[in-house]
């Protein structure tokens, strides 16, 4: 790698700890199939025209929110629905090629979460964390097995379940106590929650 390659090379690190829709290691991971980021300046260029490619979109879409805003506002609308801002702020890949990457990264979070165990988790909870853990782990297996596509049963069981396990999460966060399951539950939501997203943005579409 010649100097100025290194430079762009961390460069682009830079770009994606700042923007970073998959989170950083997800989005890493994803640009990393444009090819070898480290060695090859054309891999390396075609990563950075998709990562800003996407935040262009992301950048128009938080416009027009920020117009909506406005004119809710002069209605005396105050507050912001949740499920938009949710959508906007989550875990997705707004523009072009967003289920490839969506799909890729539950797959990549998948080959995580199925090798681990069940964790502990409060006894008072077990039942249904278990019970959450079961349904959208189908789901999750359901989506990747069809190449992306879910029925809409599924996209329903996803949609109900997932208030609930944000409230569990959350808990588990705070106060630490249950570590190993936090992490569990949360890699889970992560999944369910891109899937959710990306469905949402194949039906904005």
């Amino acid at each position: 790698m010649t100097f100025l390659s290194a430079r762009r090379y961390r460069a682009l690190r830079d770009a994606v700890g700042c923007y970073c829709p998959l989170g950083f290691h997800g989005t890493w991971s994803y640009l990393s199939t444009a090819g070898d980021l480290r060695n090859h300046e054309t891999a390396l260029l075609h990563a950075l025209e998709k990562l800003e490619a996407s935040r262009t979109v992301w950048l128009r879409e938080m416009e027009s929110f920020a117009d909506r805003r406005r004119a809710d506002k002069a209605q005396h609308q105050r507050t912001p629905r949740q499920a938009e801002v949710r959508y906007l702020l989550g875990w997705r890949w707004p523009g072009p090629e967003g289920k490839q990457a969506v799909f890729g990264e539950v797959r990549r979070l998948w080959a995580t979460h199925y090798q681990s165990p069940f964790p502990d988790v409060p006894a008072g909870s077990k039942g249904t964390l278990a019970e959450l853990d079961t349904w959208l782990a189908g789901c999750v297996s359901a989506y990747l097995a069809n190449n992306g596509d879910l029925d809409i049963g599924r996209q329903d069981v996803i949609t109900k379940c997932l208030p609930e396990l944000r409230r569990h999460v959350a808990e588990l966060g705070c106060p630490w106590v249950f570590p190993q399951a936090f992490a569990y539950l949360r890699l889970l939501l992560k999944m369910t929650e891109l899937i959710h997203h990306d469905k949402a943005q194949e039906t904005d579409g």
